[in-house]
C-alpha cells in the first residue's frame, strides 16, 4: 500500500513571510513545508489557511496581516484578492521598481555572470487604465442568471466576478458592466467564450468570440451597442482570418510616437505594446542610447509593425526591419508610407532558422535592435559577433533570456554591457520588460 498523505488542516495558522517568487507570491515555511502565500509580503507576519485543490497544492491564503511591511499599501481595486490580473497592488509602487530592477540585476549575475557599467533609472508611467489590450473570459453562469464578464480567477478555474477594472484603459473598465448586460440579452450568450479588447490612442475595438453564426437580431444588438458606446465590434468565428468588422465599418487603430510625430496603424490582433505611455518612453531611451546618425546603417530584428525601425529611421540613413510575420511586414511597410519615410525596407524571416537565403545579412550594418520575445535571441548571436555591428541594444520581455544572451555577447563574443535597467511596462504585476546596451571592445572578437 502507498503512504497516505496527512490531511490539510483548515484551522488558520501564523506564518512569517521570508521573501517573494517570481509571480509576487510570498514564501514562508511551516512544520516543515515551504508555502506560498498570497497577498503577503517579505517581512510580514500573517494568519493564514490551506487552500485545497490539486491546483491550489501548497497554496495559502492570507486572512490578516498580524505585522505588517513598510511597503504594504492599500489596494486600489476591489477585485483584488481573486481576479488574477494583478498581484501587486498591495506593495507600494517604490518597492515594485526596486523588486523588477533587483530581479534584472540578479538575473544578469547569476545566469549571464555579468555585471552592467550603468544601471538605468527605471522607466514607469501611467500606474492605472494603462492597459491597452486584453483577453478576457466570458462565462454564462445559468444559476446566477447572469454573464460574467472578465480576467481569471486567480486559481484560474473561473472568470472573476468584476463590474470595473483599475488597470483596464478607462474607457474598457467602464465598459465591461455594459458589455455583461448586452451579452446576457442575446441569444448566442452560451456560445461567446471570450473577447479580445484593442486600443489606440483614440478608439477601442471589441473582438467577440462565437462558435456558432449570430443571429440576425443579436448582429443588430450589437450594431447598436457599438454606436452608443463608441466602442468597435469585430466578430471571429473561427481563427484570427475570419475576423470581421461589424461596426463602424470604417474602424482604424492608430497609435502616435508623439515626440517624433509618427503615427503607427494597426488591426486589433497585432502585437502593440500594452502600455502606450510606457511604449513611448521606451521606443525614446532606445533611441538615446543607439544614437542613430545620418551614416548608420542599422538592423531592427524582431521589429514587428516598425514600433522602432520607423523612430530609428528619422534619424539614421537607412534602417531595415525584419520579422516572421508577413502581415506585420506589410504593415511595417504601409506604417513607413504613412510616414513618407523612404530610408526604411521591411523583410518576413523565421529568426529562428537559418537567414543564409535572406537579402539582408549581406548588408553591412553597423547597429542593432533586438526585440524578441521570451525566447530570446541566441539563435541570432553567432551572427552578430561575426558581423561589424558596434553597437546592440536589447528590449526584452524576459530577464532570464536577456541575462543568458548577455552573457554569450559579454563572455563569448567580446562585447561589453554598458547599461541595462527596466520598464515598468506592467505596474501591479511581476512582469517587467528591461532594455540594455552592448559595446563591441575595441579588441573583441568572437572565441
Amino acid at each position: 500500500m502507498g503512504r497516505s498523505r496527512k490531511k490539510l488542516s483548515d484551522q488558520p495558522f501564523e506564518l512569517d513571510i521570508i521573501s517573494l517568487d517570481s509571480k509576487g507570491m510570498g514564501l514562508a515555511e511551516h512544520e516543515g513545508k515551504n508555502l506560498k502565500v498570497y497577498d503577503a509580503l517579505p517581512g510580514e507576519k500573517v494568519i493564514a489557511r490551506n487552500l485545497f485543490g490539486r491546483s491550489q497544492r501548497g497554496k495559502v491564503e492570507t486572512l490578516e496581516v498580524l505585522q505588517s511591511s513598510a511597503d504594504r499599501v492599500e489596494a486600489q481595486c476591489p477585485h483584488f484578492g481573486y481576479c488574477g490580473a494583478c498581484s501587486l497592488q498591495h506593495m507600494s509602487m517604490d518597492a515594485q521598481l526596486a523588486r523588477k530592477q533587483a530581479i534584472l540585476l540578479q538575473c544578469l549575475d547569476e545566469t549571464g555572470h555579468v555585471e552592467p557599467a550603468s544601471i538605468y533609472a527605471p522607466l514607469s508611467g501611467p500606474l492605472w487604465n494603462y492597459r491597452r489590450k486584453a483577453r478576457l473570459s466570458v462565462r454564462d453562469v445559468a444559476a446566477k442568471k447572469r454573464v460574467l464578464v472578465g480576467f481569471r480567477e486567480r486559481n484560474g478555474r473561473f472568470v472573476a466576478d468584476m463590474d470595473e477594472c483599475h488597470i483596464l484603459r478607462k474607457e474598457l473598465s467602464e465598459a465591461l458592466p455594459k458589455l455583461a448586460r448586452l451579452l446576457e440579452s442575446l441569444e448566442c450568450r452560451a456560445v461567446i467564450p471570450q473577447f479580445e479588447v484593442a486600443c489606440g490612442d483614440r478608439k477601442c475595438a471589441v473582438i467577440i468570440r462565437h462558435l456558432e453564426d449570430l443571429s440576425a437580431a443579436d448582429t443588430e444588438s450589437l450594431r447598436v451597442f457599438a454606436r452608443e458606446t463608441g466602442l468597435g465590434i469585430l466578430l471571429q468565428s473561427a481563427g484570427p482570418d475570419s475576423i470581421q468588422v461589424l461596426e463602424p465599418e470604417d474602424l482604424q487603430l492608430e497609435y502616435a510616437i508623439e515626440p517624433l510625430g509618427l503615427k503607427f496603424q494597426f488591426e486589433p490582433l497585432d502585437f502593440t505594446q500594452v502600455n502606450g505611455e510606457l511604449n513611448q518612453q521606451m521606443v525614446m531611451r532606445a533611441l538615446d542610447l543607439l544614437d542613430p546618425q545620418p551614416d548608420d546603417k542599422i538592423l531592427d530584428l524582431f521589429c514587428g509593425l516598425g514600433n522602432f525601425t520607423l523612430p530609428l529611421a528619422t534619424r539614421a540613413g537607412y534602417v531595415v526591419g525584419v520579422e516572421g510575420s508577413e502581415a506585420m511586414v506589410e504593415r511595417g511597410g504601409s506604417n513607413a508610407r504613412l510616414n513618407n519615410l523612404d530610408n526604411v525596407e521591411f523583410h518576413s524571416t523565421d529568426l529562428y532558422r537559418s537567414c543564409d537565403k535572406a537579402p539582408w545579412p549581406a548588408m553591412d550594418f553597423n547597429k542593432i535592435l533586438l526585440d524578441p520575445p521570451r525566447s530570446g535571441a541566441q539563435e541570432l548571436l553567432p551572427w552578430i559577433a561575426a558581423s561589424k555591428v558596434s553597437h546592440v541594444v536589447y528590449i526584452s520581455c524576459n530577464p532570464e533570456t536577456l541575462a543568458r544572451d548577455a552573457g554569450i555577447l559579454v563572455n563569448q563574443y567580446g562585447f561589453s554591457l554598458e547599461g541595462a535597467g527596466i520598464i515598468n511596462m506592467f505596474p501591479h504585476t511581476p512582469h517587467s520588460e528591461a532594455i540594455a546596451l552592448f559595446e563591441r571592445k575595441a579588441d573583441g572578437a568572437a572565441s
